[in-house]
C-alpha cells in the first residue's frame, strides 16, 4: 500500500476518531474543499479496498475506517513508515507549481502549507516566484477571494511545463527502474520520488508499452534522457486526457514532419487499441511536436527531402569559426558534423517546445571543465543561429561535449619535451641535440643535463628520459642511446613518442582471413563507383537562357539515355527541391542542385559555368547572383556505397574556405584532383574500419 502526503494526514485522523469525523471537521483540519475531502476518501478507497478495509460515512458520527484488526494496524504501520517528503527550495516551488497546473479547482494557501509542511508565509513567497514563471509561458495565477488560488491558461502549456518538472526531478535510473517494475495496467505500486505520483501508474505503463515494446526499432539509437521525456510526456497526455482535458492545436501541421507525425500516428494506435481514451488529431498533433525534439540519428542526406542545407550550412559555420578561435582544426572531424547536425535540428524543436528545465548538475561541470571552449562556442552559438537566441543552458552544455569529444578523439598534437643526460663533455652533448632537432622534429624542446645534476631536476616535466650510460636503481622509464644517436635508436624514439603525442591506441588486429573476401569486394565496389563518378565528371560553359528551369533542361538534355531516363521529369524535381530550401552557398556565386529519383539510372556529378547569372536565394536566406552550377543527381535506390561518395562530395562543398574556393573557382584539373583525394581517403577509411 503506499499514500500520499494527504492521503497520510487524512487516514490518521480518521485512526484517531475511531467513533468517527465530520466531513467539515476534515476540511477545516485539513484546509481543503468537500470536493477535494471527496476525491482524496475516493483514492484511499480504491487503495484499501483489496485488504478488505473501506471508509463509511454515518450521518450521525461522520467518517470512519472499518476492517480487520490486522488490516488496520498494517495500515497504521504504513503511515508511521511513510516519512513526509523533504524538498529544498527549488524542489518545493517545483513541486507546487505542479500540484497548481493538475488542480481542476481553487487550492488554499493553508492547504498547500500543510501539504508541503511549511508556514502560508513560505507559500506566499513561492506563489510570487512561481506566478513570474507561468506568466513567461502564458499562464496565470488566479487569486479568487474566500475561494483560494487556481492556474489559468492553454493546456498544451500546462503539459510543457509540468513533463519538463517531472523529467528533470527524476533521474534516468530511477525512472527506468520504476517501468521495469510496472507489470500491467492495473499495477497499483507507487513511486518513491514525489514528481512521479503526479501521473497515474496506469498510463506509465501504457506508455512504456507503446514506446519501448512496440515501436523499439524506432528509438533504438535515442537515449535514455530522451526516451524518458518521450514517456513522461506522453503519460502525462494520457493522464489528462482520462481526466478530460485536451489540447487545441490551432496551427496544425506547421513545423511538422511526415515522418514524425507519423511515427506519433503509430504510437497512439497502439494506445488505442488497449483503452478507452479519446485521442484527438490535435492530441496527435501535440505529441507529435514533443517528438520533434527527439535525436533519431536519422541518417543526414542531401538528397532527403526534410535535409535541412540552411542549417548543415550553419553548423560548418560554427564548427569553423570554433576551430579558428580555439587554434583546432575541428573541421576534419565528419563524426562531430554529423553529431551536430542531429543534436541541434532535434534541439531547436524542443527549445521551441519546451519550458526552461532547472540546471542540470553534470551539465553545469561540463560547462566549468571547459570554460575557454563554452565561451567561444556561446559567441558563435547566438552569431550564427539568429532565430534562436534563447538557448538553453543544457543544450549549450551538449553543444560544448560534442566538441570536448572531439578533442577526445582528435587530440591535439602536443608538444613534446625531451630530457638527455649525458656523462660526456659539452661537445657530445652539442653533437647529440643537434641530431635530436635534425631527425626526432617532433620534440619541441630538449634539455641536457648532466648526471651530476640529477639530484635538480623535477624528471615529471618531461615526456621521455633519454641517457647515454645505464642507470642502476633509476625507478622512471628512461632509454639508453649512443652519443651519436644512431638510425635504429631515431626509429624506436620516433615510435614510443607516437602514442604520447598523439594518445593513440593500440588497435586490435583484423580477423584478416575471414574478412579478405568482404574487404576485396568492399574495395573493388567502392573503386567502381569512385572511377565512374570522375570519369564523367566535367566542368562545362552552358548558355543561360530565360528561366533557371530552362537553363537546367539545356544540362539534362546531355544526359538524357545515358545517366537520366526523363529529362523534364528530373527537371522538375531538382527544381522544386531547390524551391523548397535554398541551395545557394553563402558568400559565392555557385549552388549544388541535387535530385535521387527514380529517373536517374546512375550516380552523376558535375559543373557548369553559367553564360550570364542568375539570381537565387543562398542557405543563409539572402539573395545571391549564381554564374556556376554544381549538379549531383543519384538514383532512388542508391547502394551504401554510392550514398558515402556522393555524401563526400557534397560535404566537401562547404567544408573549409580552400573547398569553398576550388568548386568556385577551380578548373577542372583542380576540382577532379579534389574529389579524387576524397574518394582515395574515403576507401582507405573504409579499409580500416
Amino acid at each position: 500500500m503506499y499514500f500520499s502526503s494527504r492521503e497520510n494526514k487524512l487516514l490518521k485522523l480518521l485512526l484517531e476518531n475511531k467513533n468517527g469525523i465530520f466531513a467539515q471537521d476534515l476540511q477545516e483540519i485539513l484546509q481543503i474543499s468537500k470536493r477535494t475531502l471527496y476525491r482524496e476518501i475516493s483514492s484511499i478507497e480504491e487503495t484499501i479496498q483489496p485488504q478488505n478495509a473501506q471508509i463509511i460515512n454515518d450521518r450521525k458520527t461522520g467518517y470512519r475506517l472499518i476492517g480487520a484488526k490486522e488490516t488496520l494496524n498494517a495500515i497504521n504501520q504504513e503511515i508511521q513508515e511513510n516519512q513526509e517528503d523533504v524538498f529544498d527550495n527549488v524542489q518545493r516551488q517545483s513541486a507546487l507549481v505542479s500540484s497548481l497546473l493538475l488542480a481542476d479547482e481553487e487550492v488554499i494557501v493553508e492547504s498547500l502549507a500543510i501539504d508541503f509542511s511549511v508556514s502560508p508565509t513560505t507559500i506566499h513567497h513561492d506563489l510570487q516566484q512561481v506566478e513570474r514563471s507561468l506568466a513567461e509561458y502564458g499562464l496565470s495565477l488566479k487569486r479568487k477571494k474566500a475561494r483560494g488560488i487556481i492556474v489559468e491558461g492553454p493546456e498544451e502549456k500546462r503539459r510543457q511545463i509540468l513533463s519538463n518538472i517531472i523529467y528533470s526531478d527524476v533521474n534516468e535510473y530511477e525512472f527506468f527502474t520504476y517501468l521495469a517494475g510496472l507489470s500491467g495496467p492495473d499495477e497499483k505500486k507507487q513511486p518513491a520520488n514525489f514528481f512521479l505520483r503526479f501521473i497515474t501508474p496506469r498510463w506509465f505503463y501504457f506508455a512504456k508499452q507503446a514506446v519501448l515494446e512496440k515501436t523499439n526499432r524506432l528509438f533504438i539509437e535515442v537515449t535514455d534522457n530522451q526516451l524518458q521525456q518521450v514517456i513522461t510526456s506522453l503519460a502525462l497526455s494520457l493522464e489528462r486526457i482520462s481526466n478530460d482535458h485536451f489540447v487545441v492545436e490551432e496551427n496544425a501541421n506547421v513545423g511538422i514532419s511526415p515522418s514524425v507525425k507519423g511515427l506519433a500516428q503509430q504510437i497512439m494506435s497502439e494506445i488505442k487499441k488497449q483503452t478507452d481514451l479519446k485521442i484527438t488529431d490535435s492530441e496527435i498533433l501535440f505529441f507529435s511536436r514533443q517528438l520533434e525534439g527527439v535525436n533519431y540519428k536519422r541518417p543526414q542526406n542531401i538528397f532527403f527531402d526534410n535535409f535541412d542545407a540552411e542549417i548543415s550550412y550553419q553548423i560548418r559555420e560554427l564548427i569553423r569559426l570554433v576551430s579558428e578561435q580555439m587554434h583546432s582544426d575541428f573541421r576534419k572531424d565528419d563524426t562531430l558534423f554529423y553529431d551536430l547536425l542531429t543534436h541541434l535540428s532535434a534541439a531547436f524543436k524542443r527549445i521551441d517546445n519546451q519550458a526552461q528545465l532547472s540546471g542540470n548538475p553534470l551539465l553545469e561541470k561540463i560547462l566549468t571543465e571547459y570554460p575557454k571552449l563554452t565561451e567561444v562556442i556561446k559567441q558563435n552559438l547566438k552569431q550564427i543561429f539568429t532565430d534562436h537566441q534563447a538557448f538553453l543552458q543544457d543544450e549549450l552544455a551538449y553543444v560544448v561535449i560534442h566538441f570536448a569529444a572531439s578533442l577526445e578523439r582528435n587530440p591535439v598534437r602536443k608538444e613534446l619535451s625531451a630530457l638527455v643526460l649525458c656523462s660526456s663533455g659539452i661537445g657530445t652533448a652539442k653533437i647529440l641535440e643537434s641530431r635530436i632537432n635534425k631527425y626526432i622534429p617532433e620534440i619541441e624542446h630538449i634539455e641536457v643535463a648532466k648526471i651530476s645534476q640529477m639530484g635538480h631536476i623535477d624528471f615529471k616535466e618531461f615526456d621521455i628520459i633519454l641517457s647515454t650510460i645505464y642507470l642502476p636503481d633509476f625507478s622512471l622509464p628512461y632509454k639508453v642511446i649512443s652519443p651519436l644517436l644512431l638510425d635504429d635508436e631515431i626509429h624506436e624514439i620516433k615510435q614510443e613518442l607516437k602514442e604520447k603525442q598523439f594518445g593513440n591506441k593500440p588497435v586490435a588486429a583484423k580477423d584478416t582471413v575471414q574478412n579478405t573476401q568482404n574487404d576485396f569486394e568492399q574495395v573493388y565496389e567502392q573503386m567502381k563507383v569512385a572511377n565512374e563518378l570522375l570519369t564523367q565528371f566535367s566542368v562545362k560553359s552552358v548558355p543561360t537562357q530565360q528561366t533557371l528551369a530552362k537553363t537546367l533542361d539545356i544540362i539534362l538534355e546531355e544526359l538524357e539515355g545515358v545517366i537520366i531516363e526523363d529529362r523534364k521529369k528530373v527537371g522538375e524535381l531538382i527544381i522544386n527541391r531547390h524551391k523548397l530550401a535554398p541551395i545557394g552557398i553563402p558568400n559565392t556565386h555557385f549552388a549544388l542542385f541535387h535530385s535521387a529519383n527514380t529517373y536517374v539510372k546512375k550516380p552523376y556529378f558535375a559543373i557548369f559555368d553559367l553564360t550570364r547569372s542568375v539570381p537565387i536565394l543562398g542557405m543563409d536566406k539572402k539573395p545571391m547572383e549564381l554564374t556556376r552550377l554544381l549538379l549531383m543527381l543519384a538514383p532512388a535506390d542508391m547502394t551504401e556505397t554510392q550514398e558515402r561518395l556522393l555524401g563526400k562530395i557534397s560535404a566537401s562543398v562547404i567544408e573549409s574556405d580552400v573547398d569553398i574556393q576550388t568548386y568556385q573557382c577551380g578548373d577542372e584539373e583542380a576540382i577532379y584532383k579534389r574529389i579524387s583525394s576524397l574518394f582515395i581517403a574515403e576507401i582507405k577509411e573504409s579499409e580500416e574500419e
